[in-house]
């Protein structure tokens, strides 16, 4: 098997194209002859319960099975004489794919690195009024898979590495979302971890893991958020694929969870009829291959399934969208803005706080415009500046601005030269230039081709980025690095070589205007890692039992398998590290990252005085943290306070401490604020497998305070007594 670009970039132009506007414009067509006259359900007395029953005992058994199958490759089939529309999804978490128009936000993990719940809100219904004037009801994100290995070709989709970070910021985004109307489908349902082969690797991991690190961001996007849809994953999970998983659609998500609302299906994730139709998913998408109308009467007929299950399905999605208002309203709300001048300035926002500055020796950030020099401008992302990570998140636009375009524009009295970018050796003129210049700003990064869904990325930046790099700052050590990526990537030869190092994700269509604000001064750093920054790809933990050429494809890992059971076997993906993942991993083997979970620095400095904790011991169990935040320095700026428990002596092994709490505040120079946090029961609970429920040992507990997982400023211990502990 060898690493194939050629194919990478055949496959990521195919999914480019689903986004094609004129197939968005063909879709939006296609709703507008089906839907002219609807103006929703009329309003009656009975309850949506009752409405959900009528309607399905009038449904024929060929409009059952339409209903449960996929239409025109992103829609819920409508059923005309119900009068019921088709309803439409489409991707994704940064913004509207498939219907033209739309803004393109930040990335995902962007988002996370913003630690800012309210903001991530306001994107969730920024975004959420595009969907509502395209016609769109359904919005296939947010993903909140865990970072697990740092090359997932995915990661940039997700949220993290931490479960309770990735639970709150799915959260907040889903409520946004809801208050203009727009169900949201959590993914991808569940350890979908790894792009390599991800139709046939299954993830076998132990219900301890499951329970602590690869579920709670699903469960807090359920009952936190409110997610009305759950999609599930490509992989199968402990030996069933994940589309069929009782365990986890049954017994977690509809009994342990309450979750009500319907599950679907990736897009063609479906292995088998019955098995999937018994276990809890209720739509196949993109249409009824499993589920086709030959299928399910043949198992029908054999009685593997009965009309009773299909009964069920159609409830679950029926109902879902009539008390969600759906069917009661037009399909299109033109109304609502897109693209709106406030729409780009909130992702031009979201975009700012998302960059994490990571390195700044002598303060070299920021520049001064009103200094007169020379800022060279180079690498290859610098002109091609990638707005998203590929596959069906990637969102298509042609009002991005580029790196080079919003330094130019906020230059001042900055002179900027732009080098064009080349793998080659710079010729002996442009190292000239770059010595004499006052600074160099070098734009690394991954395209969306190579950094994708479908496959793992490299961890080395491609194209002898980290060469180019060398040689620049060995010309000019008054060099920074823009890192565009969705995760942590070898930096090893010129870390220590660079004046100043900014992970910029992927920031969407204002990631022009967005760096320049925050290097020329105008917004003050804020961002924090969403997890670990390695110096080596082997420090993780999940490293260890990979595979060992990630980023090595080929036709017949991508394309031989998908949706067919009898091509190509399954084969087992380990989950040895079981809940040391990210910085827990790294903690409790004591190994120094290259960067912190929860890392960022900022041009002004913070204290954290007055920790104070106190337990409830009267009714349910509560603590409450309190602390003194203060801004230092000179600038305005934002920090992320950040609260983590460690419990010393447990019966089972724990890590050295977890993230439960965290609150970002902005403050003016001088100012301080009191912050509380409440942390319930289930902060201090781990998982028992044996028992096979959560558990509080009673004892002494750490609570910890601090700006980063390795940055603890303020530590109490408490103690919790034996009747607290009941479960």
């Amino acid at each position: 098997m060898v690493q194939n670009k050629g194919l990478k970039k055949k496959i990521s132009e195919k999914m480019d194209s689903i986004s094609d506007p004129g197939k968005g414009v063909r879709r939006m067509h296609k709703q507008d002859v089906e839907d002219a006259d609807f103006q929703g359900l009329p309003s009656s007395d009975i309850s949506m319960e009752e409405l959900t029953d009528q309607l399905l005992d009038s449904m024929t058994l060929d409009e059952k099975i339409q209903y449960i199958s996929g239409y025109q490759d992103l829609a819920i089939q409508g059923l005309p004489r119900l009068g019921l529309p088709s309803i439409w999804c489409s991707d994704a978490t940064a913004g509207l794919r498939s219907f033209p128009g739309g803004t393109a936000f930040p990335a995902p993990l962007a988002m996370a690195a913003s630690w800012d719940e309210e903001l991530i809100r306001q994107a969730g219904k920024a975004l959420a009024q595009e969907f509502r004037n395209r016609g769109v009801s359904i919005l296939l994100g947010p993903g909140v898979n865990i970072y697990r290995v740092p090359t997932c070709g995915r990661n940039f989709e997700y949220m993290g590495e931490d479960p309770f970070l990735a639970g709150k910021m799915a959260a907040s985004y889903i409520r946004g979302a809801r208050e203009e109307g727009v169900i949201t489908a959590v993914k991808h349902f569940a350890c979908n971890n790894s792009e390599y082969d991800r139709h046939k690797t299954n993830s076998v991991v132990n219900a301890r893991a499951l329970r602590e690190i690869y579920l709670p961001a699903f469960e807090m996007a359920v009952k936190e958020g409110g997610a009305r849809a759950v999609m599930t994953a490509y992989n199968p999970v402990n030996g069933t694929y994940a589309s069929e998983n009782g365990k986890l659609l049954q017994e977690i998500l509809r009994e342990d969870w309450g979750f009500d609302g319907f599950v679907l299906s990736d897009w063609n994730s479906l292995y088998s009829t019955a098995g999937p139709v018994k276990n809890g998913l209720d739509l196949e998408m993109p249409q009824g291959k499993w589920f086709s109308d030959k299928r399910i009467r043949k198992a029908l007929k054999k009685g593997k399934i009965r009309e009773s299950d299909l009964n069920r399905m159609v409830r679950n999605l029926l109902g879902t969208l009539l008390k969600e208002g759906v069917y009661h309203r037009p399909q299109k709300a033109p109304e609502k803005p897109v693209h709106s001048e406030d729409q780009i300035k909130l992702a031009r926002k979201v975009a700012a706080e998302g960059m994490i500055l990571l390195k700044n020796s002598n303060d070299f950030l920021p520049l001064d415009p009103e200094e007169e020099g020379t800022l060279i401008v180079t690498g290859r992302m610098a002109k091609d500046t990638e707005t998203g990570g590929g596959g069906s998140s990637y969102v298509r636009t042609s009002a991005g601005i580029d790196f080079l375009t919003g330094i130019q524009e906020a230059a001042g009295k900055l002179k900027v030269e732009y080098l064009p970018w080349s793998e080659n050796s710079l010729s002996e003129e442009d190292l000239e230039k770059i010595k004499l210049a006052r600074a160099v700003v070098y734009c690394a990064g991954f395209s969306h081709t190579e950094e994708s869904e479908c496959w793992d990325r490299s961890w080395d930046l491609p194209y002898g980025q980290s060469d180019s790099i060398l040689s620049i700052a060995s010309a000019n050590p008054n060099t920074l690095v823009v890192m565009t990526a969705g995760g942590g990537a070898n930096t090893t030869g010129w870390i220590d070589r660079v004046r100043a190092f900014i992970h910029s994700f992927y920031l969407g269509e204002t990631a022009g205007p967005a760096l320049a604000d925050i290097l020329f001064g105008k917004i003050n750093p804020s961002g924090k890692l969403p997890f670990t920054m390695s110096e080596h790809w082997e420090d993780f933990g999940s490293t260890a039992h990979y595979v060992t050429n990630p980023d090595k494809t080929s036709v017949r890992q991508i394309s031989m398998g998908q949706g067919n059971p009898y091509l190509r076997r399954i084969h087992d993906m380990e989950y040895f590290e079981g809940i040391f993942v990210g910085y827990r991993h790294f903690e409790r083997e004591r190994i120094p990252p290259l960067f912190p979970f929860g890392f960022g620095m900022s041009y002004t400095s913070f204290s954290l005085t007055g920790l104070k904790v106190k337990v409830e011991t009267k009714g349910d169990f509560s603590c409450e943290v309190s602390l003194k935040v203060k801004n230092t320095g000179t600038r305005a700026g934002a920090e992320v306070v950040q609260i983590y428990i460690r419990d010393p002596e447990s019966d089972l092994i724990r890590p050295p401490k977890e993230l439960k709490a965290f609150r970002k505040i902005f403050l003016l120079p001088g100012k301080s604020e009191h912050l509380t946090f409440s942390l319930g029961k289930r902060a201090f609970q781990y998982f028992d497998p044996y028992r096979g429920n959560w558990r509080l040992e009673p004892g002494e507990f750490v609570i910890m305070a601090g700006n980063s997982s390795r940055d603890i400023q303020l530590k109490e211990v408490i103690a919790i007594k034996a009747k607290e502990g009941k479960i």
